[in-house]
């Protein structure tokens, strides 16, 4: 992970969202760029982008002094992005055309914040243009990344499978993810709603130190029940695969993952189904 891109209004309720986007970037030793569009650019001052160096004091990780280059000595590298423009979906889909990332943390809520831009489908158009994975952090939320220090919780993740989209990706992401933050102990959720029993049978699972499995059918409404598995696990991160050429909205067919974005107490992550990373955990059955 080289690139993490971040788009934000400056609300503070996306701040949970700017803190996962921090933190991966260094433990990742990545690139982290925040984007924010305004009609006005004029008014707007590099103070009003969340704040990188207090954070990492915060953190522990620089002192009070530290100058902008003491944050490139931890290994990653900061840029602030100002666009002009009336439509932010636009601005952010032109400038990801050009600056690929490897993953997008956004932040997501029902009626303020950074999520009015869903009413343009910004989740769906970002995640169908870009063909990238989308962590998604509700407005407001916790998350698995503590604010106040930056250490991890990570350790209940819960991921729906279905014939289509296949959830190796899916699975595959969420170890790499748990690598990269050090969660060395993890349970794993996999959930299928519906009766097709070639779901489970061919189904397969990493093999993975300190990894444990649990296997959850229900029957009814996909997102309703992906949410309920979910919210009695207390899960911190769900994970959808996604078939990347479609859009994420379109996983799991119809208005699934839509519900499960706009609904989920918890982030989630969304994968699309071509996704590799440089190594994948082995797989074995059941």
């Amino acid at each position: 992970m080289q690139r993490i891109f971040h788009p934000t209004d400056f609300s503070s309720g996306g701040e949970s969202a700017f803190v996962h986007a921090l933190k991966l970037a260094v433990d990742a030793n990545a690139l982290l760029e925040v984007l924010h569009v305004d009609r006005h650019p004029e008014h707007v001052t590099w103070d009003d982008f969340p704040q990188v160096r207090q954070t990492l004091s915060q953190w522990g990780l620089l002192p009070d002094w530290a100058l902008p280059e003491d944050v490139e000595r931890l290994g990653i590298g900061v840029h602030k992005v100002l666009l002009a423009g009336k439509d932010p979906v636009s601005e952010i889909l032109k400038h990801l055309r050009f600056h690929r990332p490897d993953l997008i943390i956004i932040a997501t809520h029902h009626r303020e914040g950074i999520d009015r831009w869903l009413h343009q489908d910004i989740s769906k158009k970002i995640a169908r243009s870009s063909h990238t994975s989308c962590l998604f952090v509700p407005h407001g939320a916790d998350g698995f990344v503590a604010r106040k220090d930056g250490s991890i919780e990570m350790h209940k993740v819960v991921v729906p499978i279905a014939l289509e989209p296949d959830a190796v990706a899916a699975i595959a992401q969420s170890w790499a993810l748990a690598s990269l933050l050090d969660c060395k102990s993890v349970t794993a959720t996999l959930v299928h709603v519906g009766d097709d029993e070639n779901v489970i049978r061919n189904l397969a699972i990493p093999d993975i130190d300190g990894w444990t499995w649990e296997l959850v059918v229900e029957d009814g409404d996909p997102a309703a029940q992906i949410l309920k598995t979910a919210d009695d696990r207390g899960a911190d991160l769900i994970t959808l695969a996604t078939q990347g050429h479609l859009g994420f909205l379109d996983a799991l067919r119809g208005s699934t993952s839509d519900q499960v974005v706009q609904k989920a107490s918890c982030p989630i992550l969304a994968v699309p189904a071509e996704w590799h990373g440089e190594q994948r955990p082995n797989l074995h059955p059941m």
